[in-house]
Formats: structure tokens, C-alpha cells, sequence
């Protein structure tokens, strides 16, 4: 029993160290494939792409801003153990305030983009209103005591304020129900992220500095700082905590689409209420952290769809009121949606 465990750990070990390289080697790659080298530092390719760059809208001149579905699968790469799949759909509402005085959609000043939340250039104040549903499949072994299914509704409130040519706040906070729907103890939480941005360099280098509010039971509160690179309209970098993207640009259609792939890392996971196989009511922690590799393609005004393939680590299972902790094995990742 024991020998068998241990080969489980190495095997763990083998793929992640294998998954890790691959992302790693993939982003090399991708990076070296972008860069010109000439002798004063300056690509005139670079120079030419800059100044035709013709950027994608990001919102819609409507007050529905997006509908959106995914769906994914995580499957344990151990015996009995923890596996799980996930459904979501949400739908985007934006209203730019302090402009509902004039037509609303009557210029590029638009509202809101679940995806990206943030603004378009010159909106003032901007509310972004987006309800969701999402439901979880649990598939566990016998002697794991968690429900077959995991559910979350709620709003997410997006505002974003203008301090002057270079800060901006932007706020999110989504009241929400997380539970398998067969307890009101604790289900309502309340997610909450403040942020100030800096444009050190505008569209070019941006600082955040804030907190980020997750309302869990295993991790309440974290900071939430870093930047935003782009070196050049092909090259992006989000290095954040507690998620961070360094994504490429793979193709690009004028101004009607782009197609981009991406590596990210972060924190995965969630808590909800739930009711044990005893009848006592608790709340449920699943965590992990996660490498994912992906293609997103985005269309004019918002849309597009994108495909992920990770791997999770350091999985555990936390049950708060009896403080019991399990640890479970690492999974494949299996991620896509569509969004108008």
C-alpha cells in the first residue's frame, strides 16, 4: 500500500514537472517567434504594426453587453478520489452613467465586458450589471463525504471611475447564494474587489495596488497587486496576483477579430454551504492551484470563444466546523466557452 502511494506521488510529480516545461517551453517559443532584433532596438516591422493597429471594440452600443457559456472537466489523476465538471451561463448589462441624459449607445463610450472588466476610453463612470449561474458536478469516491452537486447565483457590479489622465478606481462586488441548495447556514457570500490603476506608461505599463475580497472559507482575504505589460500590440502580460496571463497573438483580422494564445497560473476553487451525510450543516473548501495553456479568439464588440487544457495541483478538500483537511491528487484540466 504504501510502495503504491509513493509511485502515485512520483508519477504526480513526473507530470506536473513535464506539464510545467511544456508551458514553459510553449511561451519561449512564442516569445522568440515575435522578436526582431536590429541594431538600434527597434523592429521596423514593430513600427509598422503599431501605427496600422486597428483595435477590436471590447463593448457593444446596446445595454445587453454579452451572453456567455462555458463548461469544463477536472479529472483526478488518482484512485479513488475527487473528480468534478462544472456548467455556466451569464449574461452582461452595461450602463454608462452620467450619460443616460444623452442616446445611450450613441458613441464608443460603452459600458461594460464581463471578461475583461474594464471600460472603453473616455466613459466616465461606467455600471456593469452581470447575473450567473453556475452548477458543479462532483464525482467522488465513496469515502469522501461531499455532495453530488455544487451550486452558485449571483450578481456581479462592476464600477470604474476616472481620477484623471493617469489613476483610475474600479470596484467589483458580487452578493451572491453558494450551496448544494439544501441549507441557507452561511450560502450567502459577498465577493469584493478594490483596485487602483496606474498608466505609468499608457498603453503600454499599468500598476494595480488593492485587495480582493473572496468571501471564503479558506482564504477570506488577499492582495491584489501587479502589472499590465505590453511591449507591443502582440505581446501581453498580466502579472497578478492571485492570477497571472502572459498571453501571445497568434492572427488578426483588421478590426473584426484577433486570435490569441495565452499561459496563466493561479488559485482555483471555492467554498459552499453544505449539509453532511451526518445531517450537520458546514462549509466546504475545494482548492487548488493551476497551470493552464489556452486559445481565446475574440470578435468586434465582445464576442468569441476560447479552449483550455491545464493541470491542477495541491488539491485538498476543508471542512470548517470539524477542521478536517483532505489532501487529493492532481487533475487534468479541461476548459471552453462561447460568449456574444
Amino acid at each position: 500500500m504504501a510502495d503504491a502511494r509513493k509511485n502515485r506521488r512520483t508519477n504526480q510529480n513526473v507530470i506536473r514537472s513535464g506539464l510545467i516545461t511544456l508551458l514553459f517551453s510553449l511561451s519561449i517559443a512564442q516569445a522568440q517567434q515575435s522578436v526582431h532584433v536590429v541594431e538600434d532596438g527597434c523592429a521596423p516591422t514593430d513600427l509598422f504594426a503599431q501605427a496600422t493597429e486597428q483595435p477590436l471594440r471590447r463593448f457593444k452600443k446596446q445595454a445587453i453587453q454579452s451572453v456567455s457559456v462555458s463548461g469544463g472537466w477536472l479529472g483526478a489523476t488518482g484512485d479513488n478520489d475527487l473528480s468534478s465538471s462544472f456548467f455556466e451561463t451569464s449574461i452582461g448589462l452595461g450602463v454608462p452613467l452620467g450619460l443616460i441624459a444623452s442616446k445611450f449607445g450613441g458613441s464608443d463610450q460603452q459600458a461594460f465586458s464581463h471578461q475583461t472588466a474594464q471600460p472603453s476610453n473616455g466613459a466616465p463612470n461606467i455600471l456593469g450589471i452581470t447575473p450567473s449561474f453556475r452548477v458543479d458536478f462532483i464525482d467522488a469516491a465513496s469515502g469522501i463525504d461531499v455532495p453530488d452537486e455544487l451550486f452558485e447565483t449571483g450578481v456581479n457590479f462592476f464600477y470604474r471611475k476616472p481620477i484623471n489622465d493617469r489613476w483610475s478606481f474600479m470596484t467589483i462586488a458580487r452578493p451572491s447564494v453558494r450551496s448544494d441548495f439544501t441549507t441557507s447556514d452561511e450560502a450567502f457570500r459577498i465577493f469584493g474587489l478594490g483596485l487602483l490603476n496606474w498608466d505609468y506608461k499608457p498603453d503600454v505599463l499599468s500598476l494595480s495596488f488593492g485587495a480582493v475580497y473572496l468571501d471564503r472559507a479558506d482564504l477570506p482575504l488577499l492582495p491584489a497587486v501587479g502589472l499590465t505589460w505590453t511591449p507591443k500590440p502582440t505581446t501581453k502580460l498580466d502579472l497578478r496576483f492571485p492570477q497571472s496571463k502572459l498571453a501571445f497573438r497568434l492572427a488578426k483580422d483588421g478590426g473584426n477579430s484577433e486570435t490569441w494564445s495565452y499561459v496563466s497560473a493561479g488559485i482555483g476553487g471555492n467554498t459552499w454551504a453544505v449539509t453532511r451525510s451526518s445531517g450537520l450543516t458546514d462549509e466546504l473548501s475545494l482548492r487548488d492551484l493551476r497551470l493552464t495553456l489556452g486559445i481565446d479568439h475574440l470578435t468586434d464588440g465582445g464576442g468569441g470563444w476560447f479552449a483550455e487544457l491545464g493541470y491542477a495541483f495541491n488539491r485538498r478538500i476543508e471542512y470548517e466546523s470539524t477542521d478536517t483537511e483532505i489532501d487529493l491528487s492532481d487533475g487534468v484540466l479541461l476548459r471552453g466557452g462561447w460568449r456574444y
